[in-house]
């Protein structure tokens, strides 16, 4: 009997919006990675490609309990897995992502654990899609553009892929408000360029002798 996932239409009302204050919010309108399996290969696209960036938004840090691992960190939970129409997958297997490439300072956490996945801390860089709509967080603390790129393909249950199915690939984008490493760079040209306090007094002493000697 074969595997089976189907596109699910539930909406993740607790994910789009909130009244609490500390429950994490998506940060904007839901961006679904489409996964459609097709004559035995995967392809990943978006559903709105103008959506392959996002935004991530501030926090307060009064997250509690497991969504506490986004406080202080600009975070975002817009782009959701979602499968394409209906999928048939061999028995004993399944659909997986595996991070090619990730910013240094992105991390990314499961959506309802709050786990750290993907390649995070010491997480796993191949990570296991149930086939119904997800949603996970990522996060950082660094202000400036960051990307996540995966490989997504058909495996055996221990994440190996399976021979004769070819892989999908996505990359996504986030921006965390200006990026002032060149600017901060600069400031630190200029602060360095500023006399020390006691090359300062050296040369304010240089000219008052100069100016008596000119009388």
């Amino acid at each position: 009997m074969n595997t089976s996932i189907v596109m699910t239409t539930t909406a993740l009302a607790l994910l789009g919006s909130s009244a609490l204050a500390d429950t994490p919010t998506l940060g904007g309108p839901m961006s679904h990675l489409l996964v459609t399996l097709f004559q035995n290969q995967i392809f990943v696209t978006f559903e709105s490609p103008s959506m392959s960036t996002v935004i991530m938004q501030d926090n307060t840090g009064t997250f509690t309990g497991a969504p506490s691992v986004l406080n202080d960190r600009g975070y975002n939970g817009q782009f959701g897995w979602m499968a394409n129409g209906f999928i048939s997958l061999p028995p004993m297997s399944g659909i997986f992502v595996r991070t090619i490439s990730m910013s240094e300072h992105l991390s990314v956490f499961e959506q309802g654990s709050f786990n750290e996945i993907l390649g995070t801390g010491s997480s796993s860089e191949t990570w296991q899609w149930n086939g119904t709509m997800v949603h996970n967080w990522y996060a950082t603390d660094v202000h400036g553009p960051h990307h996540a790129s995966y490989e997504v393909f058909v495996g055996d249950l221990a994440g190996n892929p399976l021979d004769g199915y070819q892989s999908g690939f996505i990359e996504l984008n986030f921006q965390y408000g200006p990026d002032l490493s060149g600017r901060m760079d600069t400031l630190g040209e200029s602060i360095r360029a500023v006399p020390a306090p006691g090359s300062l007094s050296i040369l304010m002493a240089g000219t008052l002798v100069s100016f008596k000697r000119r009388r």
